[in-house]
């Protein structure tokens, strides 16, 4: 009897040896260097996946393949229109504009930091902020209307509709319309990230540990549908997608953290070191952390890992990005911009593949916006696990269970 269960028990690890999958380490398709006495700090992604944009002591911006499209000025906070035609950034006091070819179309000061920006889908109104100010700018630049007695602000974004705003602050959560009066808010705790749905249909907040789900009204007023505490860690990184049925947060316990749209926790993954920066496509389906382990990991909805990338250097705060269909994902790491493809964290590798991804060298910008000829980068195939990488790890096992049975 006991001969016959330490056989089935040998034949259940032989098979989850050879048979578990494994995900797989993936080359980047591109890296295009970042400023030689400077450091690259952020990345986003048009929605239509045609602009990728690095931010920091430069601006370096990029088609989805890795070609540069142009490298100048400067910015610490980045959001890109849907088509990538408009970038809004910031720098100390300054918001501003530049359009897609990279022309600087204005540049507003506000009389503080400015610590937060926003901007509507198609870049028509933009929200830029900072201590207790928030100023709403038109598209042409000119001023459209200021408050100077909000709340300490942490973070804004716009409704997606663009006829009103969420703002978190020290004293909670507030929603108004463009006048900046509040329509609605919630000052039972403060309140750090937000991020509002497409549909205009509900807003998430997630502070330290605690997510709180709110359904939109149509007078702008917010509902509390749920709130959920994660015992653990607190929140670093968080992204909602488009659609609002996929809430992603990195945390500092080394964490990612995945629930639907009724706070269910749908799965729980762990890196070696803080999950600083996260990101998810309009519809769940792809989802990306970064980690001061220096890798990029690649999930789906239901927390199959995918594949993942180890860049040179921590992966910090905003520094992962994907388009709105998750076929364009990027990343940087202080040094360098590296271009990913989904289909790279899907499908197989061709057998002894070992292309190297194409690397570019950009010369520091001083503040002046330049168009450089470059080529087309050079894919670098996916370097995926072996097939059956276990077996030697079960053989292993069964010529030792072999040699303990027999003596």
């Amino acid at each position: 009897m006991n001969g016959t269960i330490f056989r089935s028990c040998l034949v259940f690890f032989i098979v989850a040896a050879v048979f578990v999958p494994v995900s797989c380490a993936v080359n980047p398709l591109w890296i295009v260097s970042g400023p030689e006495s400077g450091e690259l700090t952020t990345v986003a992604v048009s929605q239509d996946g045609s602009t990728v944009v690095a931010g920091g002591d430069q601006l370096i911006t990029l088609s989805r393949d890795g070609k540069k499209l142009w490298t100048g000025w400067s910015g610490t906070k980045l959001v890109v229109s849907r088509d990538g035609n408009y970038i809004l950034t910031t720098r100390d006091q300054n918001v501003r504009l530049i359009s897609g070819s990279g022309r600087m179309l204005w540049d507003d000061r506000l009389d503080v930091p400015v610590s937060e920006v926003a901007m509507t889908p198609d870049a028509s109104l933009i929200l830029a902020g900072g201590a207790n100010i928030i100023r709403l700018i038109g598209q042409n630049g000119s001023g459209i209307r200021q408050n100077r007695t909000m709340p300490v602000m942490n973070h804004f974004r716009f409704f997606q509709s663009g006829n009103g705003v969420v703002v978190t602050s020290q004293k909670g959560i507030q929603t108004s319309n463009l006048t900046f009066f509040s329509n609605w808010t919630d000052t039972n705790m403060t309140q750090e990230y937000v991020e509002t749905d497409a549909g205009d249909l509900s807003f998430v907040s997630v502070t330290n540990n605690r997510i709180r789900f709110y359904r939109l009204g149509e007078n702008l007023d917010g509902t509390l549908e749920w709130e959920r505490a994660l015992p653990g860690g607190n929140t670093l990184g968080f992204a909602l997608s488009r659609d609002g049925s996929v809430i992603v947060v990195g945390r500092d316990d080394n964490t990612i953290q995945v629930l639907d749209r009724y706070g269910n926790l749908l799965w729980t993954d762990r890196a070696s070191h803080w999950v600083t920066s996260v990101a998810v496509s309009d519809d769940g389906n792809t989802i990306v952390a970064g980690s001061m382990d220096k890798t990029v990991a690649v999930y789906d909805r239901a927390g199959t890992k995918l594949g993942t990338a180890v860049l040179k250097n921590a992966i910090r705060s905003g520094s992962v990005a994907t388009s709105g269909d998750g076929s364009v994902i990027a990343a940087v790491d202080g040094s360098a911009v590296y271009g990913f493809s989904r289909s790279q964290f899907s499908q197989p590798a061709p057998a002894g593949a070992t292309t190297e991804p194409t690397v570019r060298e950009i010369p520091p910008s001083r503040e002046v916006v330049t168009t450089l000829p470059v080529t087309l980068p050079t894919p670098a195939a996916t370097a995926k696990a072996a097939p059956f990488q276990g077996i030697l790890p079960a053989a292993l096992f069964l010529f030792i269970a072999w040699r303990s049975w027999i003596s």
